[in-house]
């Protein structure tokens, strides 16, 4: 198939949701992302599968902004003391 067939060959619902995050992510050719996108533009059910894990994305972005709480670091801190010391003690 050429470039040309590509560029005009229509994406069906699975194609679509499987490649939905590549495509939120800007991780596809320009091509693919405008197929992608006419078919987001003609099917309302993959637009609305699309706005919640575009939504979600979002949602993690601006939580991993966040600091993580002090009790969270003295628990990773203490965990890995014990992992430590069972290596050292297997050893």
């Amino acid at each position: 198939m050429s470039h040309d067939d590509l560029e005009g060959a229509a994406v069906d619902c699975s194609e679509a949701l499987a490649r939905l995050f590549e495509f939120i992510d800007a991780e596809i050719d320009d091509v693919e992302g405008d197929r992608i996108r006419r078919h987001l533009a003609d099917c309302e059910p993959c637009l609305s599968e699309y706005d919640v894990a575009d939504h979600l994305k979002r949602l993690v972005r601006r939580s991993c902004l966040e600091p993580a709480p002090a009790e969270l670091h003295v628990r990773i801190r203490r965990q890995l003391t014990i992992l430590r010391m069972q290596v050292e003690a297997s050893d």
